[in-house]
């Protein structure tokens, strides 16, 4: 285990520049919001109410839906930056003509694999904790400053963003890392590519021999997609917050599905492991 915490260090320490990018964007957007909110008061335009808005939402409504729209952005930029890590993974060496160095070293194989594969995708889950917890923060205190703020409703609503980011990041990211074994440049959009291919395909001889072939990224975005509650009843928001928090969490993360995606994802980084294992190195 000690050669194995050595390496998880070295590749964080590789990898470092990049799991700080999104707490730089997030940092630079909160400055950019920060400007113009002091342009704003300093002209006098700056001036909102929640009780001047019609209809608005009880306070516990409000706390929870704003903390997981917060989290659209971070959430979004956690996953393209998933996508960049784990695309390479596993061909970056034999592209810099240095895999037999590191094949050379006396460390597993799946040592080697497991580092990869945790900081290409836990090392961005947790810079996304991170800005999770600082947007946190700052909600709270506006919250507090202009309406009333609620911890557990707003805590509920960054709990279940974060964590319906972490799942569809870790589907994401076992896939790219499996491109990365088989493809030396490019995994992601080259896997891509191929996927988009057979389902042309499957969809023309479908249509052309009536034929019932399963449409392979069809199955892929149900995978990824977190299952959410299906609407945003309005009604069940305004009047019964948490018996909607309760059910969003049933629907996240405590159901079949959420298992199958550790499952798929587990699977998929064992057979990108044994295909970088056995892949030939000139």
């Amino acid at each position: 285990m000690k050669k194995f915490k050595a390496l998880l260090i070295k590749d964080l320490q590789i990898s470092k520049k990049t799991l700080m990018i999104p707490l730089w964007i997030t940092a630079g957007f909160y400055l950019l919001i920060l400007l113009i909110s002091a342009v704003a008061y300093f002209t006098g335009d700056l001036n909102f109410d929640f009780g001047q808005i019609q209809g608005t939402p009880p306070s516990e409504s409000i706390n929870y839906i704003v903390n997981i729209a917060i989290m659209g952005l971070p959430g979004l930029i956690s996953l393209i930056f998933i996508i960049i890590l784990t695309q390479g993974a596993l061909n970056e060496n034999i592209r810099n003509n240095s895999e037999l160095f590191h094949r050379s070293q006396p460390v597993s194989i799946w040592y080697q694999s497991l580092s990869r594969y945790i900081v290409g995708i836990a090392g961005n889950w947790l810079a996304l904790f991170v800005i999770a917890l600082f947007n946190f923060i700052v909600v709270a205190i506006i919250m507090a400053s202009v309406d009333e703020f609620i911890f557990n409703t707003a805590f509920a609503g960054m709990a279940q963003s974060v964590i319906s980011f972490m799942k569809t990041g870790i589907i994401i990211g076992s896939l790219t890392f499996f491109c990365s074994a088989v493809f030396k440049d490019k995994a992601f959009l080259q896997g891509l590519a191929i996927i988009v291919g057979v389902q042309f395909l499957f969809i023309i001889l479908n249509a052309l021999m009536q034929w019932h072939l399963p449409l392979p990224l069809n199955y892929i975005i149900k995978l990824v997609n977190v299952a959410t509650p299906s609407a945003m009843d309005n009604e069940l928001v305004n009047e019964n917050i948490v018996f909607y928090i309760e059910e969003a969490w049933m629907r996240i993360l405590i159901n079949w599905k959420a298992l199958l995606q550790m499952s798929v994802s587990g699977v998929l980084f064992v057979v990108a492991t044994l295909i970088y294992k056995n892949k030939e190195i000139k």
